[in-house]
């Protein structure tokens, strides 16, 4: 393309010489005046300057001009001229290039875009520092956990971002061994304490090329939790069912060595066996109602439930109860109280779990009072008493399995430690929510149900 310009100019010039000559030889032998020869040159001179203008330098001004706009970002400018071939063939290579140049950065787009939704859509926090240790990209799991927003944190050292000494090291030993480094667990301060496994990697370009390193930060907090209720929860399992069981075997055992030939002793014992094996069979029982509700296989029998008739009725069961420990029991129903999609088998257990405790924990001569009451979108059942109360800062803890504030008084009354558990698996299966409230005159327990 160049050589063909050369050749075009080389040209142009000689023609513009042979002109300039054939005037010169014209006026040597007379034939024209020197005005003549000067304005001859003169149109000559313009017209050759004006066919370089429009066939070269407004092309060549055009295509550089369009050039520039595509080196600043801009590469859906196209270059349209009339000039030279050679010129057409440039600016047609030049738009071949930016439509190339636009092809590969949408692929580059959509490569970005695509890892930008995988790092966002990830439930462990990623965190990426380069060669010198700043931080070139934290993810949003990163920035809910710690509170931060990652465009002001970017480009600074990683101990500014987290202070937290142990991870800073993990990542300063990745970049400099340049080796994958892992570490099993790490407690690290946010605004609430959590554990994370932190894994380490470098990133190598070519030639093995330091480039950064990446970590990945996973959350293990509710894991380990989980792992160390199980761990309670087969522990007080076995010392819930050993306690029952070793009365039993020690009771067995005196009679056997003579304590069944006097009546009275006798008797005494076998009552106490028969109250150990109920408490037994009402723990199994209450173990295997609260696995059921945790299977996520079982699924609620839902019906129109109604609430009214079913609390009158389990106030009607516990009348004797109540009368034995002179406890005045009441109730409160709102008027025009609409049905709830529920499983009424569930719903009537936590009434007598509710009721059960209510009683079982109020003095003589005390009061037990229930109400319902409705709004448009829920129902709420509260069973209120003037027994013993609860410590508040036993409160959030009351319907953990196993959970006793007086663990002696509840043992003695026969209690397994897992009937508030078990409801609240029923009131949140139903999709409610259940909590209690207490003072030295008494004790609340509400729960709610969506209508």
């Amino acid at each position: 393309m160049l050589k063909g310009i050369r050749q075009r100019t080389l040209a142009s010039y000689a023609c513009l010489f042979f002109i300039y000559l054939l005037l010169t030889l014209l006026f040597s032998f007379g034939m024209v005046n020197f005005l003549t020869v000067l304005l001859g040159a003169f149109w000559i001179t313009v017209f050759m300057a004006w066919l370089t203008l429009r066939r070269l330098i407004k092309p060549v001004e055009q295509i550089t001009s369009a050039a520039q706009e595509m080196a600043g970002g801009f590469l859906d400018t196209e270059i349209r001229v009339e000039g030279e071939e050679e010129i057409d063939d440039l600016a047609w290579s030049i738009n071949y290039m930016a439509r190339q140049l636009r092809k590969n950065l949408n692929v580059i787009t959509e490569e970005r875009n695509r890892a930008q939704a995988i790092l966002n859509s990830m439930a462990d926090g990623v965190i990426a520092l380069d060669k010198h240790g700043h931080v070139i990209l934290i993810n949003p799991v990163v920035e809910g956990i710690f509170n931060i927003k990652a465009s002001n944190w970017l480009g600074y050292k990683l101990i500014k971002v987290i202070r937290n000494h142990e991870l800073e090291e993990l990542f300063r030993k990745a970049l400099h061994e340049m080796q994958p480094v892992a570490n099993s667990e790490l407690q690290v301060l946010t605004p609430k304490p959590k554990l994370f496994r932190i894994h380490v990697t470098p990133l190598k370009g070519n030639n093995d090329e330091k480039i950064g390193v990446v970590g990945l930060l996973t959350d293990v907090t509710e894991r380990r939790k989980l792992e160390s209720m199980r761990t309670d929860f087969a522990a007080n399992v076995s010392h819930e069912l050993r306690t029952p069981l070793t009365s039993i075997n020690g009771f067995v055992e005196t009679l056997l060595d003579g304590a069944i030939e006097e009546p009275t002793i006798a008797r005494k014992f076998l009552e106490i066996i028969s109250a150990e094996g109920k408490r037994l069979a009402n723990l199994i029982d209450d173990l295997l109602k609260l696995s059921r509700l945790e299977d996520r296989s079982t699924k609620l029998s839902k019906q129109p439930v109604d609430l009214a008739e079913l609390i009158r009725n389990m106030m009607t069961m516990f009348e004797g109860r109540a009368k034995e420990k002179n406890i005045t029991l009441t109730t409160e129903i709102q008027d025009h109280l609409p049905t709830v999609p529920g499983d009424q088998g569930f719903l009537s257990q936590v009434m007598i779990n509710l009721l059960d405790n209510a009683i079982k924990y109020t003095l003589p001569g005390g009061k037990v009072y229930t109400s319902i009451t409705f709004n448009k979108e829920e129902v709420k059942v509260a069973v209120s008493d003037t027994g013993i109360g609860i410590p508040e800062e036993n409160l959030p803890r009351v319907f953990e399995r196993f959970y006793r504030v007086d663990k002696a008084r509840s043992r003695e009354m026969g209690g397994t430690g897992l009937g508030l558990s078990i409801c609240k698996h029923i009131v949140e299966t139903h999709g409610g929510k259940i909590y209690a409230k207490s003072n030295s005159k008494g004790s609340t327990f509400i729960f709610t149900l969506p209508l």
